[in-house]
C-alpha cells in the first residue's frame, strides 16, 4: 500500500509524486539478488565498487530486504537498483567514476510516512561501507517541530489514520491528543489538562509536537461520519512515539487473543476480555479468547483476572489483525513490597491518620464506621460519601467514581497502604474499585481517605490529579 510522504527539509527529504517514490528515476531494472561477497563480476581497468548497509536508526536493526538505487550524475541516464541482504548490506559494481546519488526504499518509510535521504557520492576510487539509514528519532523530531524549549523534555507523536475495512489513507481527520500537567506554584499544585488537535494530511500522516515524553496520553480520532475509541497510548521515554489508528466503526470485526502470567507462557482461564461499549467474554483453559462484532478500527481492551492487575490496552479490529497476547502480572508481585513487617508501623500510621484527620482536608471512614456500617464489600463504605458515586454492575460488583476539575464523573486515582493502584490521568493500569472490593475485606480495613479534586496530601505524592483520590489502609 503506497502512501505519500511527509516533507522534512531538515533531513533533505523530499516528497516526489506517486509514479516517482519507488525509483529514484522511472523504470529502474531491480536486480533481487542479495549482496554477496562471491558476487563480484570482472572489473574493467578502471571500474569501480560502491558497498554499503542501510540501516534503522529508530529500531537499531538493519533494513533487510530494502532497494537501494544508484543514479549516475543527475539521474537522466537511468538507475541501476539491489536488493539489500539479511544484513542490510548492498553492493554496487562495474561504475565508472564520477557522480552519483545513492537511496534506498522499504515498507518501514512508507509506515513512518517519510522518504530517506539521498546522498550524493563522487566516486574517484571504491566507496566502502556507505551507510544509508532512517533517520533518527532527534532529527525527525527537529524537522517537523523545530528545537525544544531548554529544560523541557518532549516527544513528537506521530503516525498516520487508515481506513479499518480497505487500508486506504484517511485524510483531513482531526486527531485529538490529551494529557494532564501539574502546575506547581510555591504553596499549590494546579491540575491543567491540556489538550491538542490536528488533521491528517492528504496520506493520513499526522503529527503532535511538545507531547509529555513519558507517561500515558488520551488519544481519539474523529471524522464527520465515524470515531475511533478514547484509547489510551502509552509514551516511552524517546524523542519519537509513533502510532497508527484505524476508523471504520459501521463495520465489524473479530478480535482473537491469549491471556497469561507476565514473563511466562501459563494461561489464566476465566478472564474478563471486553472493549467498551462493545462485547465482552471470558477467557477457556487455555487463556484463549474471541470477541466476536467488534466495531472496527482502533479500540481500547481491558482485561481483567481475579487475583491480577488489570490491563487496558490499544488494539486494532482490522482485517488480518495478529494475535493479541496479554501478559497480567499478579497482585503478589506488585503488593510484596508494602507487607506490614512490625506493629510499630501500624502505629505509625493510626498517628499520621489522625493528624491528617484533624486537618480537616478530605474525608475519612474509620474503624468505627466499618464496624457499625457492616458493610458486604468495601465499596459498600462510599455510598453516603458526599461526591463519590457509586453505581452498580454485575451481581455484586460496583463502580466507584467522584467529581472532577474537569468532568462530571470520572475514575479516582486509588491507593492500597500507600502504592498507587491507579493514578487518574496519568495512564497505570486501569485497577477499579471493584478490583480492590475482590481483594480486600472490609474485617481487614483500618480507615479509607476520601479526597476530593485538587485536596490530595503530598503523603499520596502523585495522587495530585485532576480526579481526586480515594487511600485504603490495611491493618
Amino acid at each position: 500500500m503506497h502512501l505519500g510522504f511527509l516533507a522534512l527539509a531538515a533531513l533533505a527529504i523530499t516528497v516526489p509524486a506517486a509514479a516517482q517514490s519507488r525509483a529514484l528515476t522511472a523504470g529502474a531494472p531491480v536486480n533481487r539478488e542479495p549482496y554477496s561477497a562471491s558476487a563480484t563480476s570482472a572489473a574493467a581497468p578502471r571500474a569501480l565498487r560502491l558497498t554499503g548497509f542501510v540501516h534503522d536508526s529508530l529500531s537499531g536493526f538493519p533494513l533487510s530486504g530494502a532497494i537501494v538505487q544508484l543514479v549516475e550524475g543527475d539521474g537522466s541516464s537511468g538507475a541501476r537498483s539491489v536488493v539489500a541482504d539479511d544484513r542490510g548490506r548492498f553492493q554496487f559494481v562495474d561504475l565508472a567514476p564520477g557522480r552519483y546519488q545513492v537511496g534506498f526504499y522499504h515498507p518501514r518509510l512508507d509506515t513512518l510516512g517519510i522518504e530517506a535521504p539521498v546522498r550524493a557520492l563522487q566516486m574517484n576510487a571504491d566507496a566502502n561501507d556507505v551507510l544509508l539509514a532512517v533517520p533518527s528519532a532527534m532529527h525527525i523530531r527537529a524537522a517537523v517541530c523545530g528545537g525544544v524549549a531548554a529544560g523541557r523534555e518532549a516527544t513528537l507523536l506521530m503516525g498516520a489514520v487508515y481506513d479499518a475495512r480497505t487500508g486506504a489513507a484517511v485524510a483531513n481527520a482531526s486527531v485529538h491528543v490529551e494529557w494532564t500537567e501539574i502546575e506547581l506554584g510555591t504553596r499549590t499544585a494546579t491540575p491543567r489538562r491540556v489538550l491538542r488537535q490536528v488533521e491528517t494530511g492528504a496520506n493520513g500522516w499526522y503529527g503532535v509536537c511538545d507531547v509529555p515524553r513519558e507517561g500515558v496520553v488520551h488519544l481519539t480520532v474523529r471524522t464527520p461520519a465515524d470515531s475511533t475509541d478514547r484509547v489510551e497510548v502509552r509514551l516511552v521515554g524517546d524523542a519519537l512515539n509513533h502510532r497508527l489508528l484505524y476508523l471504520g466503526s459501521a463495520s465489524t470485526m473479530r478480535v482473537a487473543g491469549v491471556v497469561t502470567r507476565d514473563g511466562s507462557s501459563r494461561p489464566i482461564a476465566d478472564a474478563t476480555v471486553s472493549v467498551p461499549n462493545g462485547p465482552s467474554v471470558r477467557t477457556n483453559a487455555k487463556g484463549e479468547f474471541v470477541l466476536d462484532a467488534v466495531p472496527a478500527g482502533s479500540r481500547a481492551l481491558d482485561v481483567r483476572a481475579m487475583g491480577f492487575y488489570p490491563e487496558r490496552l490499544l488494539v486494532h479490529a482490522i482485517e488480518g489483525a495478529p494475535r493479541v497476547d496479554v501478559g497480567l502480572r499478579s497482585f503478589r508481585s506488585v503488593l510484596d513490597t508494602v507487607k506490614v513487617l512490625a506493629n510499630y508501623q501500624r502505629y505509625s500510621l493510626r498517628q499520621e491518620l489522625a493528624q491528617r484527620q484533624r486537618m480537616g482536608i478530605g474525608r475519612f471512614i474509620t474503624e468505627k464506621d466499618i464496624e457499625r456500617r457492616q458493610p458486604v464489600v468495601l465499596s459498600d463504605l462510599l455510598w453516603v460519601t458526599p461526591g463519590v458515586f457509586v453505581s452498580r454492575g454485575m451481581g455484586l460488583q460496583q463502580n466507584v467514581s467522584m467529581r472532577g476539575l474537569f468532568t462530571d464523573r470520572c475514575q479516582p486515582s486509588l491507593f492500597l497502604n500507600g502504592f498507587a493502584m491507579f493514578l487518574a490521568d496519568f495512564g497505570s493500569a486501569p485497577f477499579s474499585f471493584a478490583d480492590l472490593d475482590a481483594m480486600v475485606r472490609p474485617d481487614d480495613v483500618l480507615a479509607i481517605e476520601v479526597y476530593a479534586a485538587g485536596q490530595v496530601p503530598p503523603s499520596l505524592g502523585t495522587g495530585m490529579t485532576g480526579c481526586g483520590a480515594i487511600a485504603v489502609w490495611t491493618r
